[in-house]
């Protein structure tokens, strides 16, 4: 389980490669980058960095939690809201602790057997989204769910493009840094 703020941050820094060789090379300042050199990536990346931090602050409470079907979570919730608030009360998708002052909308991937609890508006308590994390976090540790198909698959590709990046990087050392310089002083 995550906050939105650590999977927007996560997917971030996974993606920091692709935008710094796509949307920074394009918008790239080359007065700055002859006059201050090597310093102008640091800028950039600063500039990225805190262009992650506004999103994750503006943007609303949110959960990911991985490898759990709808179902399942379902019942969790419903363990975790009976125990925190007596009144709490499903509406479809949409569930309300109303003496947490929080509420929520589950919002299922089932190919990836990912589920997002989305805040359904901006007047939330954040003490009732901390107490409720920590409540559902403990409830989760004790969950156990088997394997989905799809991240095996991610995994076995995602280990077979590493390796493929390593015997590059070990059989062509001069050609990727020759590659990488140039990269870095254009």
């Amino acid at each position: 389980m995550l906050t939105g703020q650590e999977d927007l941050t996560a997917i971030a820094l996974g993606l920091i490669g692709f935008v710094m060789i796509g949307p920074m090379m394009l918008f790239l300042p080359v007065d700055a980058l002859a006059f201050w050199g090597f310093y102008t990536w640091l800028f950039l990346a600063m500039l990225y960095a805190l262009f992650v931090w506004f999103l994750t602050t503006s943007m609303r409470f949110k959960f990911v939690i991985y490898n759990i079907k709808p179902e399942e979570l379902r019942a969790i919730l419903n363990d975790v809201a009976a125990e925190l608030d007596p009144e709490a009360r499903w509406a479809g998708n949409s569930l309300a602790l109303p003496t947490l002052g929080i509420q929520f909308y589950l919002e299922p991937f089932p190919w990836m057997r990912n589920v997002v609890l989305k805040a359904t508006g901006r007047q939330q308590e954040i003490k009732g989204w901390l107490r409720f994390e920590k409540s559902l976090a403990a409830r989760l540790l004790k969950h156990r769910s088997g394997h989905s198909r799809i991240s095996v698959i991610m995994t076995f590709v995602g280990l077979l493009t590493g390796g493929i990046m390593v015997a590059i990087l070990c059989y062509h050392p001069q050609e990727v840094f020759a590659a990488l310089r140039f990269l870095l002083d254009k």
